[in-house]
């Protein structure tokens, strides 16, 4: 068994303005003569959280979008394929449909992204439709919450008919702007396949919260999945379609769980090493598109060793992985990852790993160490600190005998973490940043919700416990009793 050594564990636009047409577009009749070979895209981006936007085909980084001294981009995209894109500015994405001879707009107000996003120019009907069937699903998603009380058949109906409903919407935009065929197929899939995704999400919450319907689904309730395909290639990078196979994998696994009638597992852990390993081969056997099965390979990977209870599971999980030939520099990323989850297994000692305090000098993590300790990490790009040591200082208040310690993971930027603690008020005697580390800065993003329960000693106690859990204070008051 391979042998890992421990190292340190450790917005967006706020307003959009309408550009005037001048800057890219000045007029109808003096639009850019685009030729059929190329595409152009264009906005603005206000108060911005960095000088760039990304450009996505297919999971392949196509270009930065550097944006000028007004916050503006314009770019030419040369000889495009036809199909979806995905340009992304942290911490907000967005897929987009672009063909040769587009000319688009963007316009978008980050206080509510989805919401305020809209294209115009050529293309605009297209991706003005696809903005606005994102938005449906993201409501509908909500109402599942209340969908799977009701019964299977009920169900079934209510979705379908929202299936209707956007096949007709997008017959209506249709006949306006007579779209192209290659964009038509593509919209029924996007229409189907999000069908598709409320069943697969149905099925997950009634087998774990609703278990009486889950024995009652009527014949025909899973036809879909023979109609379904894991390959494809034109809807590899739509969140939509993603989310279907990713829901999909899950219920296989604890179909294929209970099926073993082995009385010793959980079925519904889905965040097993049993769990995730039967996700990550029903991957290998599903998917040939090699896109497409790197990510998820890679997104189970990251689950399968962040939630490692022991060494041997990162092990296991890693050579896995090897096996399934994920790329090598993917691989190489997930053995870094191992490395720090290894510092959340129970026994680990954390004492010496360096720390930043709110003065900026470097320390050492047993400095700050005086009793019980529960360590969080956090990030000022994250929208859910505030909301975080809110719950903090509430715990704080219950539990005076433990000491509550926030690390702040965005390394390399002890400004920008110094001024937002002054900015939100956190206690500066409690609040520290990751020091030097090998272990690659993105990687902590997954520690975001994790907390690390030490002793008086720096050693790990508790490894696997979450800041937004129901159970956060169970575990509290179980690490207080050992």
């Amino acid at each position: 068994m391979k042998k890992y050594k421990i190292n340190p564990p450790v917005y967006a636009f706020l307003a959009v303005i309408l550009l005037p047409l001048s800057l890219i577009f000045t007029s109808c009749e003096d639009e850019p003569q685009t030729e059929n070979s190329s595409a152009y895209l264009g906005g603005e981006i206000v108060n911005p959280s960095s000088d760039h936007l990304l450009l996505f085909r297919n999971g392949k980084l196509l270009d930065t979008i550097f944006l000028n001294n007004r916050n503006r981009f314009s770019y030419k995209i040369d000889d495009p394929a036809s199909g979806i894109y995905i340009f992304k500015h942290r911490p907000e994405s967005q897929p987009i449909y672009l063909e040769p001879g587009d000319s688009l707009l963007m316009r978008a107000n980050t206080f509510a992204f989805d919401e305020s996003l809209h294209f115009s120019g050529k293309g605009e009907a297209r991706n003005n439709f696809l903005t606005q069937m994102y938005l449906d699903d993201e409501k509908t998603a909500d109402l599942l919450l209340s969908f799977y009380k009701i019964d299977p058949d009920n169900f079934a109906s209510k979705t379908d008919s929202i299936r209707e409903s956007r096949l007709r919407a997008l017959e209506k935009v249709n006949n306006k702007y007579k779209l192209s065929e290659d964009f038509l197929s593509v919209a029924k899939k996007v229409i189907n396949y999000e069908n598709y995704d409320l069943r697969e999400r149905y099925i997950y919450l009634v087998n774990r919260y609703n278990d009486q319907f889950s024995t009652r689904l009527p014949e025909g309730f899973m036809d879909h999945r023979e109609k379904v395909s894991f390959n494809e290639a034109d809807l590899q990078s739509y969140p939509g379609y993603k989310r279907f196979i990713e829901n999909y994998l899950i219920n296989y696994s604890f179909e294929a769980c209970k099926e073993e009638k082995d009385p010793s597992r959980n079925c519904q852990d889905f965040t097993s090493h049993e769990n995730i390993t039967s996700r990550i081969e029903k991957v290998n056997e599903l998917i040939q598109l090699p896109v497409l099965k790197n990510h998820f390979l890679s997104k189970l990977g990251v689950l399968g060793i962040v939630m490692a209870r022991e060494e041997e599971e990162i092990t296991k999980t890693l050579n896995l992985l090897k096996e399934s030939r994920i790329p090598q520099k993917e691989l190489s990323n997930l053995e870094q990852l191992g490395v720090l989850q290894l510092a959340y297994l129970p026994g680990t000692r954390v004492s010496t790993v360096p720390l930043i305090n709110s003065s900026g000098d470097t320390i050492q993590f047993k400095e700050v160490i005086k009793k019980p300790t529960i360590v969080f990490l956090w990030s000022i790009y994250s929208r859910e600190h505030k909301q975080y040591h809110q719950l903090i200082d509430e715990m704080r208040e219950k539990y005076p005998e433990i000491n509550f310690i926030g690390i702040n993971m965005d390394i390399g930027e002890v400004s920008k973490w110094r001024l937002a603690l002054n900015k939100y008020g956190y206690d500066p005697e409690m609040e520290f940043q990751v020091g030097r580390t090998r272990i690659k800065k993105e990687f902590f993003q997954y520690y975001l919700n994790k907390l690390l329960f030490l002793d008086s000693t720096g050693k790990v106690i508790i490894g696997d416990a979450f800041i937004n859990s129901p159970q956060f204070e169970t575990r509290i008051l179980e690490f207080l009793n050992q």
